[in-house]
């Protein structure tokens, strides 16, 4: 039978607790059927105040959840500037897209299944990536109710 030494069992345990700090996250986003309105984690978006995704890392996933009901909502990415928003198309890598094509996206969206859902209304799940080029906030809204369903994701500081 083999032995571990102290020494080689601290290192495996120091292994194990740096390897467990860079595993990768879910944070769910639902798309309410009862209000307009994103939550997550018990908080929620209203016109004024972003639901606010923060400390994510590389690797983590945002999974925006859309469920069936008389409500449509869909994902957006945003630019702000002054009073005024735009949706933008090159902050997120979509399905079959070379990453070539957007060397400055900071999301990717992950599970393609035929067209992308980015930029759409839909009924179930997209689930985007955070890639390491994610540095600034990312604004994001619905594609349907745009400025009255808000949203920011932040990098992990």
């Amino acid at each position: 039978m083999r032995t571990l030494s102290i020494g080689s069992l601290a290192i495996c345990v120091a292994c194990g607790v740096v390897a467990g700090s860079f595993a990768a996250e879910t944070q769910v986003v639902l798309g309410s059927q009862q209000t307009v309105a994103w939550t997550s984690k018990g908080k929620s978006s209203t016109a004024r105040a972003p639901l606010v995704l923060d400390g994510l890392k590389t690797g983590d996933i945002v999974e925006i959840q859309i469920p069936a009901g008389p409500i449509p909502h869909g994902f957006a990415a945003i630019k702000k500037s002054g009073n005024s928003s735009t949706e933008v198309k090159d902050a997120v890598l979509t399905c079959g897209e070379d990453p070539k094509a957007k060397p400055n996206a900071v999301l990717r969206e992950t599970e393609c299944s035929g067209a992308s859902k980015v930029g759409t209304t839909f009924k179930g799940s997209l689930k985007l990536e955070v890639l390491d080029t994610l540095k600034d906030d990312l604004n994001f809204w619905c594609v349907v109710h745009r400025a009255a369903m808000p949203g920011i994701i932040k990098a992990a500081k």
